[in-house]
Formats: C-alpha cells, sequence, structure tokens
C-alpha cells in the first residue's frame, strides 16, 4: 500500500466514528483502519478525533482556506493571528507597496496591534462540517433529469435544491463531487472578511533565489507572512470595522522548536486545489505534446521583454512584480512538468492502466454495454481536435494573455455595443459608461511601462501570425496587416503611436469633446481587437467533433467512473482527485536522489544562503548587513548545535492550494510551511511516482528566527505557543 495518499476529510470522519463506535463495529472498510494504523506506525500519536472532530474540537479548527481556496493557512495563536506563505501574500504586499513605503523590498511588521493592515477583499474560510449526501444528490439528478434535458447549469440546480435541503444549519454550503460524480460531498463552511496583514519579510528572504530556485532543491526561501483574523465584537464573521476584534480562535496550533530529523513523520492539512490523476492518457498526451509546449514557450517570452525592462527600473520592477511572479511560477511548471512526464513515461503507465480498464471492461457484458466505446471515443477525439486546440491554445496564449493594452483595447471595443445599447448618440466623460472605462484605463496605464508593454505587444503579435491561420483572422485585422506588408513591428508601432488608448492624455483629450461610436470604431486598436473572439475555435472543436459522433466530455466522465469502479471492485485503496476541499497527506522527512549521482540532503542552512549571495543579482539580493546576521551565530532556541536550518523535504503528497499549508509532526505541533515541490515532482498532478514527489517547506524555527531576530517582532512570538 502507498503510505502518502491525499486523504479526503470525510475519511477523518470515518475514522472519527471508527473510534467511538462498539469494539468491532467499523464504519469504515477495512483500508481506512489500515491507513490510520499505518499513519500511527510512522510516528502519528494522535487518535482520530483529535485530527478531525464534528462534535468537538481537532486539529482541522485551525486550518484555513485563503481567498477562497488559493491558498491554505493556519491559526498560531489563540488572539487569531495566522500564518501562509509569503508567496500568498505577495500580491498584498506588492499592492500596499509605494516608492515611498515598498514593503514587497523591505517587508513590513505591524509592531504594535493597531499597526496591522486591513486588506480588502481578503477572506479566511474555516471547515466546519461535512456529509456524505451521494444518495440524496442521486435521487435528485434522477427527478431533475425526468423534468427535462440537462443545461449548461444543471449541477447549480442540483447544488440550490440540496443546499435547501440543509438551509436550517447556519453555515455557507458547497457541494463537491468525487470521481466525476461517483460521490457528493456537502460540505459546510465559516467564512471571515475581516483580514490584517501583521508581518511579511521582505522579497529578499521570502523568496530568496527567486525564479533560478523555483521548483529546484536546495531552496533557501523565508516563505512565510502573517496576517492576523478579526471578528464583530460579539465574535461572528464580519467585514472590516474599527470596532472589530481579533478573533479568539476555536483552536490553534502550538508550534515545535525540536526541529526534524530523517524518517521524522509528517502531515499536511490544507486545501489543494487540482489534480489529475485520474486523466487519460490521451488528456496527457495533448497537455504534453501541445499545451504545455506553448503555455512553456510563449509565457517565456512574455517574460524576458518584462525582466528585460524591470533589470532596468527599480519602478518599472515594482509594476510588474507581482504580474511575473504569478505568471513564472506556471511556466517553469509547464516546463518541468513535460519533462518529468518523459523521464517517468507517465504516458505509457497511464496506456497499462488503460489495458488493465479495458480487461476489466470486456470482462462483464453490462460494463461493455455501459463503457464498452470510452477509450476508443476518447482517442478518436483527441486525435481529432488535436489541430485545433495548438491553434487556439496559441491565440490565447499570444493574444488574449499577452500585451495589457490588447485587454483595454477589448473594453474599448465593447463601449461600442454598451453605448448602442442606451441608444446613445453622443457622448462624453462625464457619461457614467466613459467615466468607468476612464477610470480602469488609468489605472491600467499606472501599472504598466508602455514600452515595456508595446515590445510585448511585437514578440505577440509575431507568434500570433505565425500559429494561427488566417482564416481564423478577424477581416479587419487581414487589411491592417496587408496595409503594413505583413510587418507586425510595423503594425505595433502604428497601434501604440496612434491609438487613443495607448497614451492617456490621448484618450483624456478624445473624451473632452463629444464622441460618437463611430470615432470609437475608427480608433487602430478596434482592427486588432476585432480578431480576440474564442467563438470561432470552439465552433470550429464542436464541429468536428459533432461530425464524428463523439462527446469527449461524456467520455471522461465514464472514464473516470469506470476506473473508480474497477478499483473499488480490486479492494484497492482510493482517493479522488484534490478540488479545492481539505485533505491530510502524510509522510516522512528525508532527502532524494534526484538523478544518477546526485543525492539531495532533506535540509539546507543558513551558510547555503550566504553561499549564494550575489548583490549583482537581483534574485539572489538580500538586505545590507543580513549575511552577517546569518553567521553570527546568534540563533537562540531556534538554532539546533550551532546550525540555524532555513528548507526541509518531506514526501508528503501536495499541490496548488496546498501552499501556506501546515506542517506537523506526529503531535500535531507545526513544524514548517509547505511552499513548493521539487522538480523531480512535476508530474506528481496527473501520476504520483514514489520517492520523488516531495514537498518543500520552510522550517518554523527559520521562520521565528527571522521574526524575532532580523525583524524584531518579537511580541509576535509572545502570542504563539512554542513548545
Amino acid at each position: 500500500m502507498k503510505k502518502r495518499l491525499i486523504i479526503l476529510v470525510t475519511i477523518l470522519i470515518s475514522f472519527y466514528n471508527q473510534a467511538i463506535a462498539d469494539e468491532g463495529m467499523w464504519l469504515v472498510n477495512i483500508l481506512d483502519k489500515q491507513l490510520y494504523e499505518l499513519m500511527k506506525s510512522k510516528g502519528l500519536q494522535l487518535k482520530p478525533g483529535e485530527i478531525y472532530n464534528p462534535d468537538g474540537v481537532a486539529l482541522s479548527d485551525a486550518i484555513v482556506a485563503i481567498d477562497g481556496g488559493s491558498c491554505s493557512g493556519s491559526i498560531i495563536s489563540a488572539s487569531g493571528l495566522m500564518i501562509t506563505n509569503h508567496h500568498c501574500a505577495y500580491g498584498d504586499i506588492h499592492a500596499l507597496s509605494t516608492p515611498g513605503k515598498n514593503y514587497l523590498e523591505d517587508g513590513f511588521w505591524a509592531m504594535k496591534i493597531e499597526e496591522e493592515i486591513p486588506i480588502k477583499g481578503k477572506t479566511v474560510t474555516f471547515l466546519r462540517g461535512v456529509s456524505d449526501v451521494t444518495e440524496m444528490v442521486v435521487k435528485i439528478i434522477d427527478s431533475l433529469d425526468a423534468a427535462g434535458p440537462r443545461g449548461l447549469f444543471f449541477m447549480n440546480k442540483v447544488s440550490s435544491v440540496i443546499e435547501k435541503k440543509f438551509e436550517s444549519n447556519p453555515y455557507e454550503k458547497s457541494l463537491s463531487s468525487m470521481w466525476r460524480g461517483s460521490k457528493y460531498y456537502l460540505y459546510f463552511y465559516e467564512t471571515y472578511s475581516d483580514v490584517r496583514l501583521a508581518g511579511a519579510p521582505p522579497v529578499s528572504i521570502g523568496a530568496f533565489g527567486g525564479e533560478t530556485d523555483n521548483w529546484g532543491w536546495p531552496q533557501h526561501k523565508g516563505d512565510f507572512a502573517i496576517y492576523r483574523v478579526y471578528t464583530s465584537p460579539d465574535g461572528k464573521p464580519a467585514g472590516y470595522s474599527e470596532n472589530n476584534i481579533p478573533m479568539t480562535a476555536k483552536r490553534y496550533l502550538p508550534i515545535s522548536s525540536k526541529g526534524v530529523k530523517p524518517n521524522d513523520f509528517t502531515m499536511v492539512l490544507g486545501y489543494p486545489g487540482r489534480t489529475n490523476r485520474y486523466m487519460s492518457s490521451f488528456e496527457v498526451k495533448e497537455k504534453f505534446e501541445i499545451l504545455n509546449p506553448v503555455i512553456s514557450g510563449v509565457r517565456r517570452a512574455k517574460l524576458e521583454v518584462w525582466k528585460k525592462y524591470m533589470d532596468q527600473s527599480d519602478e518599472v520592477r515594482l509594476k510588474y512584480a507581482d504580474k511575473y511572479f504569478g505568471i513564472s511560477n506556471y511556466t517553469d511548471y509547464a516546463k518541468w512538468e513535460n519533462i518529468c512526464i518523459d523521464r517517468f513515461d507517465v504516458i505509457g503507465k497511464l496506456q497499462e492502466r488503460e489495458r488493465e480498464l479495458k480487461q476489466w471492461i470486456e470482462s462483464n457484458p453490462e460494463r461493455v454495454n455501459t463503457y464498452g466505446s470510452v477509450l476508443d471515443n476518447l482517442k478518436k477525439a483527441y486525435d481529432a481536435t488535436a489541430g485545433i486546440v495548438k491553434i487556439r491554445e496559441y491565440f490565447r496564449e499570444s493574444m488574449v494573455r499577452g500585451a495589457e493594452l490588447v485587454g483595454m483595447g477589448q473594453r474599448f471595443n465593447g463601449l461600442i455595443n454598451t453605448l448602442t445599447r442606451a441608444k446613445k448618440e453622443e457622448f462624453s466623460i462625464e457619461d457614467k459608461e466613459i467615466e468607468n472605462f476612464f477610470s480602469i484605463a488609468k489605472k491600467t496605464h499606472e501599472e504598466l511601462d508602455i514600452n515595456a508593454d508595446r515590445e510585448l505587444f511585437k514578440v505577440m503579435l509575431k507568434y500570433f501570425v505565425k500559429e494561427v491561420p488566417v482564416k481564423f483572422h478577424d477581416e479587419a485585422f487581414v487589411k491592417l496587416m496587408e496595409r503594413f506588408g505583413g510587418n507586425t513591428d510595423k503594425l505595433a508601432d502604428f497601434i501604440y503611436d496612434n491609438s487613443v488608448i495607448t497614451d492617456i492624455s490621448r484618450l483624456e483629450n478624445f473624451f473632452a469633446g463629444k464622441k460618437t461610436v463611430k470615432d470609437i470604431g475608427n480608433d487602430p486598436v478596434i482592427d486588432v481587437v476585432k480578431t480576440i473572439g474564442i467563438l470561432n475555435y470552439n465552433r470550429t472543436e464542436d464541429s468536428i467533433l459533432k461530425e464524428a459522433g463523439l462527446d469527449p466530455s461524456k467520455d471522461r466522465g465514464a472514464y473516470v467512473k469506470a476506473m473508480y469502479q474497477m478499483q473499488l471492485e480490486k479492494g484497492l485503496n482510493i482517493y479522488p482527485d484534490a478540488n479545492s476541499t481539505m485533505r491530510l497527506t502524510f509522510g516522512e522527512v528525508g532527502g532524494i536522489k534526484a538523478r544518477d549521482a546526485v543525492i539531495y540532503h532533506h535540509q539546507t542552512t543558513a551558510k547555503g544562503i550566504v553561499e549564494k549571495i550575489d548583490n549583482s543579482n537581483y534574485e539572489f539580493k538580500v538586505k545590507p548587513g543580513y549575511d552577517k546576521l546569518l553567521l553570527s551565530g546568534d540563533y537562540g532556541r531556534w538554532g539546533e548545535n550551532g546550525v540555524l536550518y532555513v528548507n526541509f523535504m518531506a514526501d508528503n503528497d501536495i499541490t496548488g492550494g496546498n501552499s501556506g499549508s501546515a506542517v506537523l509532526n506526529g503531535n500535531g505541533e507545526l513544524i514548517g510551511l509547505a511552499f513548493d515541490g521539487n522538480r523531480e515532482s512535476m508530474a506528481g498532478d496527473l501520476y504520483y511516482v514514489e520517492g520523488y514527489c516531495k514537498s518543500v517547506n520552510v522550517d518554523i524555527r527559520y521562520v521565528l528566527w527571522v521574526v524575532e531576530k532580523f525583524a524584531g517582532a518579537g511580541h509576535l512570538l509572545k502570542e504563539m505557543k512554542i513548545l
């Protein structure tokens, strides 16, 4: 049995029920019992009800989903301190930063509670309960099916009906499907929306090593940030108010200062976003051959343009830092995912699994009737649509996700429909529609460098013209290309030199007098953005599938259900793909044999930071004196035998959304924060490779050292329970 699994919290419910049931009256199957026993054998000291307890308080009550599940976090004090990754807080810190107060570069520390900064739109969500509603949902689906064909929002109707049945429950409700509808669970949540930044190190600590070290090892990142959750005076969730008070935590995590050693038990509780471990070989092949190469290629070109301008100016760097960070992460992921798909023969392994599935289907007439054509249909569908999928992806990456002023051009073009519907023959900046557009345009200009955007547009246009056939270009764009003899650079310069949206003063002058819809239509950017529409690509794909009589969406669902049923019948331990619901994963601290003759140690130290420091390279630049502080030996209780440990690896099974998750020891004490995976694990969302999938974590002792010794914010530590 594999020892590292993403385990659904509902299985923990079963563990809990199992623990309080009469001896021998197990409420779960033997595999659930085996998992718990395996965790105990590896070092878990907790009882099931101490991890999740629907009738009391448990570890899960200290775990939160941030901003709906984009990251995970945990409560670490009785007064609502919440810790997560620096890269999860990056956007907030960036938004608060100005050239005069650059919290991204300098860090931020609230030295008293009144200095904590409210973050507009920030939310943290607690899981308050889970219910298996499979039978109920199946009956609702059958009832709705009998009433007529399913529409686009069919499952929304199902969710609405099931939630109404639980309307007496005071919490927010969310229906989640597992294994493409084989099981359904209703989750109950409580969301708090007054969340304030309490502390964050400078980017030179939080993201030390930058893109160079991203997904790699060894790493030396102090990837953490601290918030505080606030409530209304009566302790309930509430929007920001000066009258709000720090949350009185239902449960918070104690912190261990003892450190880690090889083979120590670890577990992670968090909200992983998406895995696709029931994806067919045909889908993975599409990713490998089409999607990942397009994404990594085009986005890398985009990043190179931005980096060129960011390296030339601190002002431009501040403008693009958050955008660059967001895009670079997945760009590298797509590259390394392909490397691992190839290295571990993931497609071959899935094909082997499908041969097994085919035999299982063909061994039973009922299965043949239900699933007999699924594999053949999927192969035909992916073969038939490979061409249009590649074209559409180049279109999306080069134009839809390309230069920022193209996006603003789409909004500008949208004014034509808005004003036409309003039946306005003339308008000016005094009109609400124009005022709204101008406000957005002004903000966009403040957040970009026009020269960088112009160069980016040139690079993206080249991709678009080369990779997307002319039949998908709007007639106006075709004529514009002809006008410049196919020279995309000249076309780009013409747009940026003449469009009113590419210069905020021109735009202001344009709207200063009365204008008509025709005046907008005459702007040269309109001839570009008219060609930006996804419908033609989707219609082409739909036409191909319709002509072949194929429905891959239906067959993908059937494929997952067949895989689930086969594994269930064979008594295998199966777990659902991650879907932003709470999961638990467990493993042990340890290094990795990365490749021939290369073995990675499980820990990195402060000495490694000093060895990497290079103040001529932004990614390895540190604050003056930080190297001396690191080597001073002034580590206090956070050091171990004169060494300050920074990051460590453990074989916990994590993915996007787990960022910021608590890494716990067998006693349920916080020992670190998960912030990354290793490059050898980059196929992990598709196929778990035993021995190679690791979580990369910041040692909580380094976090506490930075807070106390570097930031001088020891008052935060006084709130925590440090063992």
